[in-house]
């Protein structure tokens, strides 16, 4: 079999709709976040979600370190923090608020506070596992900053007034 060009993948990939969000861990006393849209949750029992990390960022090593890390889910305003992540060395003048054994960005939809469960490799990225050890959700709604076709878009229509109430797999 031919093997997948490297545009091509990340293209076709392109085409998921995800949500945009900031990791965040303390090092040394010194916090420091990346952009990342490869995040799912794993298991409710326990309470796992997992986030895909190029082995070649400054952020693979740091949570390779850190006990402790959190993923802040970005609001759809928050399009400049995603920016600055993305195309930083993790470094903030903005806010930052301690939340468990971590910190949370000021402003976010919700933030996942988790303790490092495991970590496997996987081609350029490594797998890092968290057990979600706090959440923060304040009261009301906000609309998420998605990300689709290379770009930041936001959604469109209404959605369905019924709950999904089976399991999507």
């Amino acid at each position: 079999m031919p093997e997948v060009d490297a545009k091509t993948f990340r293209r076709a990939c392109g085409l998921f709709t995800t949500g945009v969000t900031v990791v965040t861990t303390v090092v040394d006393g010194q916090v420091h976040g990346m952009t990342a849209n490869s995040f799912t949750s794993v298991s409710l029992e326990p309470p796992l979600v997992l986030v895909c990390v190029d082995l070649r960022s400054k952020m693979a090593q740091l949570l390779s370190s850190s006990k402790a890390f959190t993923i802040n889910l970005l609001a759809h305003h928050q399009e400049p923090v995603s920016r600055h992540f993305a195309g930083s060395d993790g470094e903030w003048s903005g806010s930052f608020i301690p939340f468990g054994p971590s910190v949370r960005l000021d402003d976010c939809l919700a933030a996942l506070s988790c303790e490092r469960f495991a970590q496997y490799p996987a081609g350029d990225h490594v797998i890092v596992i968290g057990r979600v050890e706090d959440i923060y959700q304040p009261d009301g709604e906000g609309s998420p900053l998605v990300f689709w076709r290379g770009r930041y878009t936001s959604l469109v229509g209404e959605s369905s007034s019924q709950p999904c109430l089976g399991k999507i797999v």
